[in-house]
């Protein structure tokens, strides 16, 4: 990867140079799920015998043309998702652009994650095939390393997971010492909100460190805490959770962040939100942040690469009669860095209870994956 230039903020808008839809009601056939939820957006659960492809919350390569993305703990809760089955999604966009596309998103396969050898620390919530549900983890954010195993951090205790190409956790959980989320399955004392934990993790180009990044500020804390974990030797550089490698500090209208990517050896991008959707949405942007660049009181300097809210769409490619384009659900959470001045980012859809698109209203949103095109991260 070339090396890290300066640029500037943003001047002009990203434009949308692509555009691919997952309808909402996508299903795989699974064990019944969603009956622990209730019905929302005229979608009425239980959904027997079958497992909707949703909650995207982390976005990588997989080849040219085909991405894995990660399912989220299914529908938020430890206690409302014990039959949703934990995976990792293998897709393939076929992108409406200038030049044609369907704009159709095909599920080319679907690898479960389990347990096997029984490494958690805690019982898990099927013993008889030990795949795992949304009850036993959250995860969020995930990356592939070169022998094709997963790294996956999670937001339940938090931890970082180690599982095989082929879904098999390989070793138990690798905690933090001083990070627990509240209400964590081990029950130890909490240092960070629930749902806060490793939302965002980028890998080094030379896959030797993961950098997981907490989506929320510890418990009288200031700032996002982005730690280092050193692959070959499996365990964190960081001595605790208060001493982080790096901090970062949300805007003003931002609650959370979506993702965290690297794309040079130091430069990376960070995805910020707020916890609206829709018309209400307010701040939704993607931050370029450098490791060697500090403001004054030692956060990660940042210099904005896109608003999300506030795309050009000459071709109009979503075919909504307009030239501008918005993406504004809840929960931007994958990311991918294409080339240097194209981004794939997809939405979790938060099925069925997501209704960000104004033209859906009562209707469960879509999984989209979009392409951008930004000002160049590097010559």
């Amino acid at each position: 990867i070339p090396p890290l230039l300066m640029t500037a903020a943003v001047s002009y808008a990203a434009t949308l140079t692509g555009f691919a839809v997952l309808p909402a009601d996508t299903f795989r056939p699974g064990p019944t799920s969603g009956q622990f939820i209730e019905s929302a957006n005229h979608r009425q659960p239980p959904f027997i015998q079958q497992q909707p492809v949703q909650g995207f919350s982390a976005l990588i390569r997989a080849s040219k043309d085909t991405y894995f993305v990660l399912s989220d703990n299914g529908f938020g809760k430890r206690n409302n998702s014990s039959e949703y089955i934990l995976s990792i999604y293998h897709i393939e966009p076929d992108f409406h652009t200038a030049d044609g596309g369907t704009g159709v998103i095909r599920l080319l396969d679907t690898t479960r994650l389990s347990d096997p050898e029984r490494y958690l620390p805690y019982p898990a919530s099927r013993t008889n095939d030990h795949v795992l549900t949304g009850a036993d983890l959250d995860p969020e954010s995930f990356r592939q390393g070169a022998d094709g195993s997963f790294w996956v951090g999670e937001e339940f205790n938090p931890s970082l997971l180690h599982f095989s190409q082929t879904g098999k956790l390989l070793a138990a959980p690798v905690t933090l010492d001083g990070l627990a989320s509240t209400g964590n399955p081990l029950q130890t004392p909490a240092t960070l909100p629930r749902s806060r934990g490793f939302e965002g993790m980028a890998m080094s180009p030379d896959n030797r460190w993961l950098y997981p990044m907490l989506e929320g500020a510890l418990l009288g804390g200031t700032g996002l805490n982005i730690y280092t974990f050193d692959i070959a030797n499996q365990r964190f550089l960081n001595e605790s959770a208060s001493q982080p490698s790096y901090r970062y500090r949300l805007d003003e209208n931002a609650t959370a962040i979506g993702d965290f990517t690297m794309f040079s050896t130091t430069g990376g991008l960070v995805i910020e939100r707020d916890s609206a959707e829709g018309e209400k949405a307010v701040s939704k942007k993607i931050y370029r942040i450098d490791f060697d660049q500090l403001d004054a009181d030692s956060f990660l300097h940042k210099t904005l690469v896109a608003d999300l809210l506030d795309i050009e769409d000459p071709h109009d490619l979503n075919r909504d009669g307009s030239t501008l384009f918005s993406f504004p659900f809840w929960t931007i959470e994958g990311l991918v860095v294409i080339d240097h001045n194209t981004l794939g980012l997809v939405n979790d859809n938060n099925y069925p209870f997501g209704s960000a698109r104004s033209s859906n209203a009562d209707a469960p949103d879509n999984n989209e994956f979009i392409l951008i095109q930004v000002k160049p991260l590097w010559d």
